[in-house]
């Protein structure tokens, strides 16, 4: 599941602090290599702990709205489900067309990949 949300860079001495206009907050790099780095993780923990506590993620704000006066703007892609407390799968029974269970069993359609996608997209996540 990757989420992208746009993230300010503003340039102190040779490093960088970065702040998510839709979360607050931010981290720093000592670089823009690091600050990057530091940014996505920091994306991947919020967006962790906004799910865990089955909090609504925001919408994701519009980078050209966005008034940058000393350093840039950029979107920051990152994927909280290796993070979240509780990802052990749960079996749920489904009742499918059989027709349709034809088509999927000659692809080899793994279904339980299928309907985890589709809920995530059902879902926004």
């Amino acid at each position: 599941m990757l989420k992208t949300y746009p993230a300010i860079f503003h340039k102190e001495g040779g490093g960088y602090w970065v702040e998510f206009p839709d979360f607050g907050g931010g981290t720093e790099g000592s670089d823009l290599e690091a600050a990057m780095k530091n940014a996505r993780e920091m994306l991947e923990g919020i967006l962790a702990s906004y799910l865990d506590d089955g909090i609504k993620l925001p919408t994701s704000t519009d980078i050209q709205t966005l008034k940058v006066t000393d350093g840039f703007a950029t979107l920051i892609q990152a994927n909280p489900t290796p993070f979240l407390k509780n990802s052990r799968a749960i079996r749920k029974n489904v009742t499918v067309p059989e027709w349709l269970v034809r088509f999927a069993d000659r692809e080899q359609i793994n279904y339980s990949e299928v309907l985890t996608k589709a809920l995530e997209k059902q879902l926004q996540l």
